[in-house]
C-alpha cells in the first residue's frame, strides 16, 4: 500500500514537472509568486473514493488566497457525506451505527498548466479530526469509538473555466489515512477521484464593480 502510494506521488510530480518545463516559466520562483497581490479563493469539492469495497463520497469545503493564479493556499474542512454502518452491540442491542468522519487542515495548490479556459493542477491537502460511529444519527451526540485521525491527500486536477467567474473541474488521487486505534474496522485508505467547483472571486469581484461603475 505504502509502494503505491508513493509510486502515485512520483508519477503525479512527474507529470507537473514535465508540464511545468513546457508551458511555464521555471525562472518565475516562488519568491515571485508570493509577491503577488493575494485574491480570496473559495472552492466546493466532492471526491468519490471507497470504504470497504463500497463507493464513499466526501465533501469538502475550502477558503484561502491565490497569488498570481498560480499558487493556492488555505485551509479546508471535509466530511463524509455517503452512507455507511457498522454492526454495534449497545446497550445489549445489536444495531448499526453510521459511521462520521470529520477533519479540517491546510491545503496547498500549484497551477502548472494554463492554456486558453483550461488549468491543470496539483494539489496536496491535510487532515486533522476524527472518526467516530453515531448510532442515533444525531451528528455526533454519542460518539462510539472516537477515533483521532490524520488524513493526506495528493490529487491531480483539470479544470475549465466558464465566462471567467467558475472552474468546473476534474481530478484524482489517493487517500493516505493514519489512526490510532483500529475499533472501527473499515480501511479508510483509498484512491480519491475529485468533482471540483470554483468561484474565482477575483474575476466576480471586478465583474461586480464594473456593473457599479456603469449604474
Amino acid at each position: 500500500m505504502i509502494r503505491r502510494v508513493f509510486s502515485f506521488l512520483f508519477f503525479s510530480f512527474l507529470m507537473a514537472w514535465n508540464a511545468s518545463a513546457q508551458s511555464v516559466n521555471l525562472s518565475d520562483s516562488l519568491q515571485k509568486v508570493f509577491r503577488n497581490k493575494p485574491v480570496p479563493s473559495f472552492k466546493l469539492d466532492f471526491r468519490n473514493s471507497l470504504i470497504a469495497g463500497k463507493s464513499a463520497q466526501i465533501g469538502g469545503i475550502k477558503g484561502g488566497l491565490a497569488f498570481g493564479n498560480t499558487m493556492n493556499i488555505g485551509v479546508g474542512y471535509s466530511w463524509l457525506y455517503s452512507k455507511h454502518e457498522q454492526r454495534i452491540m449497545r446497550n445489549g442491542v445489536d444495531q448499526n451505527a453510521r459511521i462520521k468522519i470529520r477533519t479540517f487542515g491546510p491545503y496547498m495548490e500549484y497551477s502548472f498548466f494554463r492554456k486558453g479556459n483550461w488549468e491543470s493542477s496539483v494539489t496536496a491537502q491535510m487532515g486533522f479530526g476524527k472518526i467516530f460511529l453515531d448510532p442515533d444519527g444525531k451528528e455526533g451526540i454519542e460518539q462510539i469509538f472516537p477515533t483521532r485521525v490524520f488524513v493526506y491527500e495528493p490529487t491531480i486536477g483539470f479544470e475549465y473555466k466558464i465566462g471567467g467567474l467558475v472552474g468546473v473541474g476534474l481530478g484524482y488521487g489517493y487517500r493516505l489515512v493514519m489512526r490510532n486505534n483500529r475499533d472501527i474496522e473499515q480501511n479508510f485508505t483509498a484512491p480519491v477521484y475529485v468533482i471540483r467547483f470554483r468561484l474565482i472571486l477575483d474575476s466576480a469581484i471586478a465583474k461586480w464593480k464594473e456593473i457599479r461603475v456603469r449604474d
